[in-house]
């Protein structure tokens, strides 16, 4: 695995390098088990800030081109919604972008039964892929690498907090973050966001992302460079925070 982590927030750097040995040898349980102990440390008192449909209140220059969870009946105008600050937040870094570059919007808002079936969704295709491996170990490597709704910190979907967001240039089309083909199951590492084995031009768009993201106040999950949040449980552990202002949203 190649990649090298550089890392500007005030998290713990002997933090991100447990976690990174725990990724790297599959030990799933220990991985679980230590993130909760940080978790634990996290208090959540919503502060009952509205969600907002994105389509109404979003610059314009940002695009929506939702992700295909491939879980069937999902209603994609239930995922159109994020707190009114996030979005604030995210017509502020549209601002910061270069010319014919544009925050393109692929997934925000997620309800509770959503994030169960997609959790099952994964479940059932490593099931697929390794029909020998136990229940247990399928359930603890799917949430090593999805929140669940049980887990100490709300997921951040659910909370309105968080957005999965890559780029797009004038005609909606991608400008390219991401190496084709890759998903959570193969070559995990080109997710991470300081990934240094994938092309210069596509390390650098993510850092274009990155900054932008982060000068407004967003926080983004290492291991996955296109979600970012803010206010939510994840959020205020990376930036060292006794409270999130941010909990599961219940109704839209």
């Amino acid at each position: 695995m190649n990649f090298l982590i550089k890392w500007f927030s005030p998290f713990d750097y002997d933090t991100i390098n447990k976690l990174k040995t725990f990724y790297q040898v599959d030990k799933f349980e220990e991985y679980l088990t230590f993130s909760k102990e940080i978790a634990k440390r996290i208090k959540i008192v919503d502060n009952h800030e509205p969600l907002l449909p994105l389509k109404q209140y979003l610059d314009k220059a940002i695009q929506i081109k939702l992700c295909n969870l491939n879980v069937p009946n999902v209603n994609d105008n239930d995922r159109l919604f994020l707190r009114r600050s996030v979005i604030n937040k995210l017509n502020q870094a549209q601002k910061l972008l270069p010319k014919g570059y544009h925050l393109m919007i692929r997934d925000a808002f997620r309800s509770e039964k959503l994030v169960w079936d997609l959790y099952n969704y994964y479940c059932y295709n490593l099931k697929q892929l390794k029909p020998n491996m136990a229940d247990q170990v399928i359930d603890l490597e799917v949430r090593n690498k999805i929140a669940t709704p049980d887990d100490i910190l709300p997921p951040g979907h659910m909370t309105g907090g968080a957005v999965d967001v890559v780029l797009g240039d004038d005609h909606g089309e991608f400008i390219s973050t991401r190496i084709a083909g890759t998903n959570f199951i193969n070559q995990p590492e080109h997710q991470y966001t300081f990934c240094q084995s994938i092309p210069k031009d596509m390390y650098k768009n993510r850092m274009i992302l990155y900054r932008a993201m982060k000068k407004v106040g967003f926080n983004n999950f290492f291991r996955e460079y296109w979600h970012y949040s803010y206010g939510d449980g994840h959020w205020a552990m990376l930036r060292k925070k006794k409270v999130a202002f941010y909990g599961i949203v219940k109704n839209i």
